[in-house]
């Protein structure tokens, strides 16, 4: 009699099979630790034990002796039969839960599970009728003719061994035979009616999407990612040696308390400073919104409603009331299910990469996580997201740990997740199968969107539907936190509930500043002129050049003053800061910096922030402004170095000139004399404003508009052709913001309250967003939906930028690495250059950038990655201190940023 060891599902870490039953006994019962009790199907199933049967049958085709032969064998011969395993137990999934009674439907959930568990779910509906019904091409090839014979074969060789895993997973109802009987029919080779039924209509079974019953793709979702994530933990527990039981898979949440102990700290250390009564009263404002919103956050819990808003300036420290309110939901939501495993994270999400590493690192410093106490993970797509899992014995191989550390990294099991909203949103539309597995950490959670009015608008409808997902299937509260609150999310047929009864007071409060408008921007304005005089030969009507905007900067800054200026492009950026540095002596300390790292024989991060500091003031002349420039093209390492210098000199009084792009607008916690924007949607006007006289450094900030021209050999001003496609943002804001503008510079409470609020109702009045992105999630077409991206997919070429000895050493010894195949040094040491690396966009047709970057080396033989050497004189100028990477950009699209 053949046993279950002659039927392994995969090999242990000695090479020894392992028993296919004990497999899926393991699976099974993971799955359970991961979907909630009283999750239910769109029949009003119950979920888990949907999942429990499928799990139970996931991998029933590798009972076949093909499936052994092929795992075991180290030959890479044909085998007899096919070695594929999950069409066959995706069409066993189907009968067992039409055998236990299940809705047709809720069996097509489990049939669409089991087949994709090892891929991407497809567009359900035509995926089922290609399975069923359509008589020709691969799927029908799988499920018509190979499965046959699958069938056929485990019913000559393990026919007990099937009949026991059918007879568990139907509590009987169900038997191998019936299954194969159906099977065999002489008409299933043509096609299997039983199995479209749920999904096609008509005497010949036509796709039907409207047949599917609503809430069929969020239950599709969560069937698939409980079933993909249960499976991989599996196997790596198996085939490892470390263990990923029930431990690893339990969250500790940050404790709420320690917001509370850090302000206390904060306030002690206030009492011994001679801190102005301004800054006395502001301190005071904060704390008091914060007890105000963790009060309203407990009535939040009580609210039926489980959406809500938080809307604060920027300044009142929202960061940290937010992440009050939300552990406040967290504690008096928190449950713990029938498996001992409390359901809930902290899911923060922000929209930019370049500042989820400030907000990990705050965080773990207030909540002090320490070595071995990981508490927050994490995610995008430059983290090296990993979670320890617990104790593992010493034989186990190291790299066995790192991989079970990356899959309970990607799947957040820790009780905080740090991430983006491509990260959190993508997960929830057509996730990758990696992807997938984070969603069984959403359950209960409490998921923090900052700064939501990022999102893109033609994302808007589906991000409000994706939000009804989280709160009515994951039983998630969301918190839209900003300071310009968009009108995105419906929160059913209810407003949100609001964590701010009145934040007006709190606006009014933070009146620091004036927004000038410029006569270039005042022309944007509808029944207002600007003046013409500052046009630039050919321009647009109205802007501004250059030459002029350089004289103007360079003035505010000969006066002393700290001064941002915010470009819509790189190339505006790279005309304002030459046209900038021909109108007055100012010391580079892009420059400076670039001699402290030739002078260095480390790493980038060796060239400590202070030192540059330092030598920028000691060599600084008299009413000599300094000049730092900064954007995308420079190396993330370089951006993040001198934002802190800049960030430092400013507070210290020094006349630095920081000319950047839209990069430092949002999250960098810096505070400028004056904020210099150009035209923009009107909340980035906001977002600039909020690093103008963020600490009340001077009786009044100053925050200016205007609209510069477009640079050399370009037709349209920065601010069209960054935004002026469709409805115009521009155009809305030039709307919003005549109705605040007499002429005279405009308050900040009349701009961030008044003219915000008109700006969204605008928007909200021409419909905005794609409601077709909306039809593919009811119409549970994940394939469409995993073709959508909150961010431009745009073809690129990483650039690897060497400016120290250490890292062209590290170049050199990736090189040799790929010489001697030594491929997981190789790749430990490809990705620790991640912070040296500027991605370089490629359009078709695009020959002069194509022929420039054919010009640099790549990084080994076949690499997707170029190299260049940061040194001056080297690759003819290719990278430049002050511009950084200068290789041609001959698109719109390419430049921002």
């Amino acid at each position: 009699m053949v046993e279950f060891t002659e039927r392994p599902s995969h090999e242990d870490p000695d090479g020894k099979p392992i028993p296919l039953d004990r497999h899926l006994y393991d699976v099974c019962e993971r799955v359970g630790w991961l979907i909630p009790d009283d999750a239910r199907t769109p029949a009003g199933d119950s979920l888990v034990e949907l999942v429990e049967a499928v799990a139970l049958i996931h991998d029933f085709g590798k009972l076949t002796a093909w499936f052994r032969d092929h795992l075991l064998s180290d030959s890479d011969g044909k085998p007899d039969g096919p070695k594929h395993h999950a069409p066959i137990s995706a069409l066993l999934a189907y009968y067992v839960l039409e055998s236990r009674e299940f809705d047709e439907t809720d069996c097509l959930l489990g049939f669409l599970a089991v087949a994709r568990h090892h891929g991407r779910l497809p567009d359900a509906v035509d995926y089922v009728h290609r399975a069923g019904i359509e008589q020709s091409g691969r799927i029908q090839t799988l499920y018509r003719s190979d499965v046959r014979s699958q069938a056929a074969h485990i019913d000559e060789t393990v026919p007990k061994l099937a009949s026991v895993l059918v007879e568990r997973a139907t509590n009987s109802n169900g038997n191998w035979n019936e299954f194969l009987e159906r099977l065999s029919r002489p008409e299933s080779a043509t096609e299997l009616g039983w199995l479209a039924e749920g999904a096609c209509s008509g005497r010949r079974l036509r796709p039907a999407p409207e047949k599917l019953p609503s809430g069929f793709y969020e239950s599709v979702l969560q069937v698939w990612s409980a079933l993909v994530f249960a499976d991989k933990a599996s196997a790596a527990s198996l085939t490892t040696g470390v263990e990923v039981g029930k431990d690893a898979y339990r969250s500790t949440s940050p404790e709420r308390q320690a917001i509370d102990d850090h302000i206390a700290d904060i306030r002690a250390e206030n009492a011994t400073s001679d801190l102005g009564s301004r800054t006395e009263r502001l301190n005071g404002r904060r704390e008091e919104a914060r007890q105000k919103v963790r009060d309203r956050a407990a009535e939040f819990v009580a609210d039926d409603r489980r959406v809500a808003t938080l809307t604060l300036p920027t300044g009142m420290g929202k960061t940290l009331t937010g992440l009050d309110a939300a552990l406040t939901v967290l504690e008096e939501t928190g449950t713990a299910s029938t498996t001992g495993i409390k359901e809930g994270r902290l899911i923060y999400a922000l929209p930019y990469t370049s500042i989820i590493d400030q907000v990990a690192d705050e965080s773990r410093e207030l909540f002090e996580e320490s070595d071995g106490d990981e508490r927050i993970t994490v995610d995008h797509h430059l983290a090296e997201t990993l979670v320890s899992p617990p104790e593992t014995a010493e034989e186990v191989a190291d790299d066995a740990v790192e991989n079970v550390a990356a899959l309970l990294g990607e799947s957040w099991r820790t009780g905080m997740v740090v991430t983006t909203f491509v990260q959190l949103f993508e997960s929830l539309t057509g996730p990758t199968n990696a992807r997938s597995m984070k969603l069984p950490s959403l359950y209960g959670s409490v998921v923090v969107l900052d700064e939501p009015q990022a999102l893109p608008l033609e994302w808007w409808p589906l991000v409000d539907r994706l939000v009804e997902l989280l709160t009515e299937e994951y039983g998630a509260s969301v918190i839209t936190m900003t300071a310009t609150q968009p009108k995105l999310l419906s929160a059913g047929d209810q407003e949100p509930f609001s964590l701010v009864s009145d934040p007006d007071p709190y606006y009014a409060e933070l009146d620091r500043l004036d927004f000038a408008l410029h006569p270039s921007a005042v022309a944007m304005l509808p029944g207002w002129d600007g003046e013409q005089s500052d046009t630039d030969g050919g321009a647009e009507q109205g802007s501004l050049s250059y030459d002029r905007a350089g004289e103007l900067v360079a003035r505010r800054a000969e006066d002393g003053d700290s001064v941002l200026t915010i470009c819509n492009t790189i190339d505006s950026s790279r005309e304002l800061t030459e046209a900038v540095a021909n109108q007055t002596a100012i010391l580079n300390v892009n420059e400076m910096y670039a001699e402290q790292l030739d002078a260095t024989e480390h790493r980038t991060d060796s060239v400590r922030p202070e030192k540059t500091l330092a030598d920028a003031v000691r060599q600084r002349h008299e009413r000599e402004p300094l000049l730092i420039h900064l954007t995308t093209r420079h190396r993330p390492c370089d951006r993040r170095h001198l934002i802190d210098v800049a960030t430092d000199l400013a507070e210290a009084g020094e006349p630095v000139l920081f000319i950047s792009t839209q990069l430092v607008e949002a999250g960098v916690d810096v505070s400028f004399d004056e904020v210099i924007r150009d035209f923009a949607p009107m909340d980035s006007l906001v977002q600039a404003a909020g690093r103008c006289n963020r600490s009340y450094d001077r009786a009044r900030g100053r925050v200016t508009v205007w609209q510069l021209s477009p640079p050399p050999n370009r037709e349209m001003t920065p601010a069209s052709a960054v935004y002026g496609r469709g409805e115009s943002l521009t155009k809305l804001t030039g709307q919003a913001l005549a109705t605040v503008y007499d002429g005279e510079p405009i308050p900040e409470p009349d701009v961030t309250r008044d003219a915000v609020d008109h700006y969204f109702e605008l928007l909200e009045q021409r419909d905005v967003g794609a409601d077709e992105y909306v039809d593919y999630l009811e119409r549970a077409e994940a394939e469409q939906l995993s073709k959508l991206s909150l961010i431009d997919q745009r073809p690129a070429v990483d650039v690897i930028v060497t400016r120290t000895a250490e890292e062209r050493k590290t170049v050199e010894e990736i090189r040799r690495m790929f010489a001697e195949y030594r491929w997981d040094k190789l790749n430990d040491l490809v990705e620790s250059t991640a912070d040296w690396q500027v991605s370089i966009p490629v359009y078709p047709g695009d020959n002069e950038t194509i022929e420039k970057l054919s010009a640099c080396e790549p990084l080994f033989s076949g690499a997707d990655r170029l190299v260049l050497d940061g040194r001056p004189g080297r690759h003819n100028g290719y990278f430049d201190a002050t511009d950084g990477v200068v290789i041609p950009d001959t698109s719109v699209e390419a430049r921002l940023l």
